[in-house]
């Protein structure tokens, strides 16, 4: 389990509420927000994130389980 220290719990609770998912998309849609996201993505540390929520995806998406499949093997040979 993870512990978050009291400036993590509270970043955690605002993204989590509605006003908080509204900023975040508001954020990663505009051109700076897109424009951070491609400079993170470029790095290593930000591949590795990426495939992550890439996963978490896939398990919260109604795809057949083949497609979910081959997206997690084409991840994995892309280490």
């Amino acid at each position: 389990m993870v512990k978050f220290d009291p400036m993590q719990g509270m970043i955690a609770g605002y993204a989590a509420s509605p006003k908080g998912q509204e900023a975040i998309r508001s954020f990663l849609t505009s051109p700076e927000g897109q424009k951070t996201l491609d400079t993170y993505l470029a790095t290593a540390e930000g591949q590795q994130m990426m495939k992550l929520i890439v996963l978490r995806a896939l398990d919260g998406l109604d795809i057949p389980a083949d497609v979910r499949d081959h997206v997690c093997r084409a991840l994995d040979e892309k280490k």
